[in-house]
């Protein structure tokens, strides 16, 4: 049976280096709040820290200029030798078009950070901390009415208690309604959603908490994500293929050595390149087949499962040089989930997602000085992700 992978049940899982899996499963809303530490698809994000959280601009398609959906959450502690990260968490956006996913493979480009339809963050703190409190949350579990009781009471913190939040994705509202001067956006297009579907009839009353665990055509689908560690046996398989399939696909390079004409050459290079895509995909389906309903790889400090040869260059950590190192990738299987299906054009489609985050997890919160000579506080810094398309 999995099991829910609380903070303070499951800790561990995270900062061991033992590859684990991720499954969706269905859970209630009101079970996947920031409080609770969770690890979770979809929705609208449970933030860490409750303040300074990334800006409009961070949570962009580089390609379509249109806000970014939230797709999941990972709690990922670095365990006891490392107090200011007693609670860490990873959060990945998606473009929601197909388009930018095409032209990103398209242009051969799917690790160039300006192409990639993906976004990444890392937040952390110490246990000691402005938003929580010292001691485990309750067990207890509520009900939705119960829980934004307790948010309005200030038993619990209310995710909007220090930042505005967009009523439609749940990130940061700068835009506010002119109306009722309560309501704030992430955008333009969010704030016009969110007046046809509700707001203009209840624009003078509005609380952003009556619509915390209401759903809307923007946000993807929430489910709780579950762990289970993978047998040593999958391990070891997986490995043994990828070796064999290694030497396989060298056979086609001793044909090459013999044949004289250049442009035939050519030709039988890009052939072996794209049999070799094809076998290592084949491959990585069939690693798939071991845990069909995975939707995460989690392997701190290990290797990631890679689906083309495509050269790769993982940048170092913009804020202290550190070295990135991989955490954990997020496969296909996910979009079952997500009904991002669309008919009259492209569906976003990947092979697999890539996290690599700093391996010193550089400490948070920081300040930085910005053009204007006022001091910036970030909590959230952005991580490196990459994606392969579908061979």
């Amino acid at each position: 049976m999995r099991s829910y992978c609380l903070v303070f049940i499951f800790s561990d899982y995270f900062f061991m280096s033992q590859l684990h899996y991720g499954f969706a499963e269905p859970a209630p809303a009101c079970t996947l709040v920031s409080h609770l530490f969770p690890d979770k698809i979809g929705g609208r994000p449970a933030w860490l820290a409750l303040d300074h959280l990334p800006d409009e601009a961070q949570l962009v398609c580089c390609s379509c200029s249109q806000p970014m959906a939230f797709l999941l959450q990972l709690y990922s502690p670095l365990g006891d030798d490392r107090e200011d990260c007693f609670h860490r968490m990873l959060f990945v956006f998606m473009c929601k078009s197909g388009r930018c996913f095409f032209n990103s493979a398209s242009s051969s480009e799917s690790f160039a950070p300006s192409s990639v339809p993906f976004r990444v963050f890392r937040s952390q703190m110490a246990k000691s901390n402005p938003y929580y409190s010292l001691t485990p949350p309750d067990e207890k579990q509520f009900t939705p009415e119960e829980m934004l009781d307790a948010f309005r009471s200030g038993a619990l913190p209310a995710p909007n208690r220090l930042t505005p939040l967009c009523p439609i994705c749940g990130c940061r509202g700068t835009k506010i309604c002119a109306n009722c001067k309560k309501a704030s956006y992430c955008s333009r297009s969010h704030q016009l959603l969110h007046w046809k579907l509700c707001h203009k009839r209840h624009c003078p009353n509005y609380d952003y908490l009556d619509e915390m665990f209401s759903t809307n055509p923007f946000l993807l689908p929430e489910f709780a994500l579950v762990s289970e560690a993978a047998a040593e046996s999958d391990i070891v398989n997986s490995h043994t293929q990828s070796d064999d399939d290694s030497s396989d696909t060298e056979a086609p390079a001793q044909t090459l050595t013999s044949v004289d004409s250049a442009e035939f050459a050519a030709l039988e290079t890009i052939s072996r390149k794209e049999t070799k895509e094809e076998l290592i995909f084949s491959q990585f389906r069939q690693v798939m087949k071991v845990e069909p309903d995975q939707v995460i790889r989690f392997q701190r400090g290990g290797e990631p499962f890679w689906v083309s040869t495509t050269q790769r260059t993982i940048p170092s950590c913009e804020v202290c040089g550190g070295k990135r190192i991989f955490e954990f990738q997020i496969t296909p299987q996910i979009l079952s989930h997500l009904k991002l299906d669309c008919v009259k054009e492209p569906s976003p489609d990947f092979a697999t997602v890539y996290v690599f985050t700093c391996e010193n997890s550089c400490s948070l919160p920081r300040t930085v000085q910005a053009a204007d000579g006022r001091t910036r506080t970030i909590e959230y810094q952005e991580e490196f992700v990459a994606y392969d398309p579908v061979p």
